[in-house]
C-alpha cells in the first residue's frame, strides 16, 4: 500500500530518489486517512473503503493546493466516510481548496460552505447547501444508491 501512496509524489520527484520530505509527505498522508497500521499490507488485502482512502492518501501525498474529487463517498462504509470527512476538514483548515461532485452530501454536508446544484445542465442553486428533500431528508439515509435522472447533481466547494 505504501508504494501506491508514494506514487502520488512522482510529480514532485523529478526522476530522483525519494527525499526525506517525500517520505514524510507519504507517511503524513497515510496517517491522515487512518491507515498507518496497514502501510505494509497489499492493496488487495484492503476493503473498498480502505481502497478509497488509499487513493485519497495518494492524492494528498502530492500536497495539492486544489483537490478535486468525484463521489469520494460512493461505496464507502460509514467508518471510512467519517475518516474521509475528518481528513478533508483538516486539509481545508491547512489551506487546501476541495472541489467535490456529489449526489448526496452525507458525512460531508457540515463541511460544505458553497454548493452549486445542477439540473439538466443548468445551475439551479449557488450558495449554502440547500436542505435535503424527499427520501434524502429521512433519518438514517446514509446509503449509496443509483439516482433517477430527475435528481440534481450537487457540487460542493470547501474553502
Amino acid at each position: 500500500m505504501y508504494e501506491v501512496v508514494s506514487s502520488g509524489r512522482l510529480s514532485r520527484a523529478k526522476l530522483r530518489w525519494p527525499s526525506k520530505a517525500d517520505r514524510a509527505a507519504v507517511h503524513r498522508a497515510i496517517e491522515l486517512v487512518g491507515l498507518a497500521d496497514r502501510t505494509k499490507d497489499s492493496v488487495n488485502a484492503l476493503s473498498g473503503g480502505q481502497h478509497q482512502r488509499v487513493r485519497i492518501a495518494r492524492a494528498l501525498a502530492a500536497e495539492p493546493e486544489l483537490l478535486i474529487m468525484d463521489e469520494p463517498m460512493a461505496g464507502v462504509d460509514l467508518t471510512s466516510q467519517e475518516i474521509l470527512a475528518t481528513t478533508l476538514r483538516e486539509q481545508v483548515a491547512a489551506g487546501t481548496t476541495v472541489l467535490l461532485v456529489l449526489h448526496e452530501l452525507g458525512a460531508l454536508e457540515p463541511l460544505i460552505d458553497r454548493a452549486v446544484v445542477l439540473r439538466d445542465g443548468c445551475v439551479t442553486h449557488d450558495g449554502p447547501p440547500p436542505e435535503s428533500l424527499g427520501q434524502h431528508a429521512l433519518p438514517g439515509h446514509d446509503h449509496v444508491h443509483p439516482h433517477a435522472a430527475s435528481e440534481p447533481v450537487r457540487t460542493g466547494l470547501l474553502t
